[in-house]
């Protein structure tokens, strides 16, 4: 079944080839009862040929039994009629005789013994009838004795002739009943065997067809469910093949553009709860704020404990308001375009020379947020420590992974301790299924990069 499944060809093709070699079978099958049918034909025709030669012999036989009895006859009375009878009878015994003469047998030797014989007898017969019919008181018992051995060496050497013919016959019968069993045994298993191809062909073909179309649709009943993993294991090399691996491209994209989606979901609650915060705490901490800001200018002396109260109450109040924007920003991923633009703005502010080399594909919504993080993170790193003129960003996509390199060449490129930023950064790639890397150059300066999987 898989090797007609591997089988670069279309379907029809692999049916038109089932359908020919069924046909080649029946095409055999035919030929080959064809071929046993003129075996038997042949052999029967043999049969009749041996029983139309044997009859043949008979007839020899009986002509000769009759010849003698009518000599016998004449030999007892010497009439002209009798006479005649069985001169009569001598004609006939020669005309089996040529009869014999021209079957088709083998035994060629015995044949001609057999024409001797008979050919003395007939001479001896008429010799003797002659003799009887010119004097019929004349005594022929002398020559009566010598026709009568010559009668009996003809009947031996027929008899032979018969029973070798007869012999000949049973074994042509005996061989053709042998022969008809081994035809119906090869006709027999031919038919079994066709059969049974036939059968394996027919299932091979089916289960390569069916196999598949199960698998794919069971794949395309997941994929209904929202269940995007997994890939089909199908071997065709056919349109059943084609589909397969169609149907697993479309789960592919159909699996992105569902976590884009929920990323998106995602992203729009965060958004939401954002602004929810900034506006619900934000204005009230705000408000909280200038109220007692007022207050406190209200109330004096500055040190009496009604002011300081409410000088705590004012930290209290910016403090929390500066932790509610703090939030604020976490809910709010940055996204990729916007933290490459800060980058170059904060490289410039800072006099460092920047690169930036970006693929133009679009990436999906977590990976694009990961990398967003990584470039503040990175570019923070180098405005802060490495005293840097030149800072180069990177991104590439290659293998199913967009890879991020920060590079700098600044002089305290020997540092090997990670900061917070940094690790923090590690952390987020490998929750993507991805990694990052930080560390000094071998020619100086400092080198950061992530690699996320899309």
């Amino acid at each position: 079944m898989r090797r007609i499944a591997r089988l670069p060809a279309p379907i029809q093709a692999k049916l038109l080839i089932a359908l020919g070699v069924l046909t080649a079978l029946l095409i055999a099958l035919g030929m080959i009862a064809l071929v046993v049918l003129g075996q038997a034909n042949a052999r029967a025709e043999r049969l009749v040929a041996l029983q139309h030669r044997t009859r043949t012999f008979n007839d020899l036989r009986l002509a000769t039994t009759s010849q003698l009895r009518t000599f016998t006859k004449a030999l007892a009375t010497p009439e002209a009629l009798v006479i005649d009878d069985a001169t009569r009878d001598v004609v006939i015994t020669s005309y089996r005789m040529d009869a014999v003469r021209f079957a088709e047998t083998d035994e060629t030797e015995l044949v001609r013994r057999v024409a001797s014989a008979e050919a003395e007898f007939a001479a001896a017969t008429t010799r003797t009838l002659a003799l009887l019919s010119a004097d019929p008181t004349a005594d022929a018992r002398s020559q009566a004795v010598e026709v009568t051995r010559l009668a009996d060496q003809l009947t031996r050497l027929n008899d032979e002739l018969v029973n070798r013919a007869e012999a000949e016959v049973a074994q042509s019968v005996s061989d053709t009943r042998d022969a008809y069993a081994r035809s119906q045994i090869v006709v027999v298993a031919f038919a079994g065997a066709s059969l049974l191809l036939a059968l394996v062909l027919g299932l091979a073909i089916a289960l390569s067809i069916i196999g598949p179309l199960r698998a794919i649709g069971l794949r395309v009943a997941r994929i209904a469910e929202g269940d995007f993993r997994g890939q089909l294991r199908v071997e065709n090399r056919d349109e059943l093949g084609t589909l397969a691996a169609n149907v697993d491209r479309m789960g592919e994209q159909l699996g992105v553009l569902y976590e884009q989606q929920s990323m998106r979901a995602a992203d729009e609650e965060r958004l939401r709860l954002a602004r929810d915060l900034h506006d619900l705490l934000g204005n009230s901490l705000s408000l909280i704020t200038i109220k007692s800001q007022l207050a406190r200018r209200l109330l004096a002396p500055a040190d009496s404990p009604a002011a300081v109260e409410v000088a705590d109450i004012e930290r209290v109040a910016r403090q929390s308001l500066q932790d509610v924007r703090h939030a604020v920003d976490g809910y709010r991923q940055p996204t990729l375009t916007s933290a490459l633009a800060g980058a170059r703005a904060a490289l410039d502010a800072a006099g460092i020379d920047s690169t930036v080399e970006v693929a133009a594909e679009p990436l999906p919504t977590a990976v694009d947020a990961t990398l967003a993080w990584a470039v503040r993170e990175g570019i923070t790193n180098v405005i802060r420590h490495s005293q840097a003129a030149a800072c180069s960003i990177r991104l590439t996509r290659e293998s199913g992974e967009a890879s991020l390199e920060i590079t700098d060449n600044g002089p305290l490129g020997g540092a090997t301790a990670a900061g917070n930023g940094l690790r923090g950064l590690q952390e987020r790639a490998a929750a993507r299924g991805g990694r990052a890397a930080a560390g000094p150059l071998p020619g100086g300066g400092f080198r950061v990069f992530v690699s996320v999987p899309l």
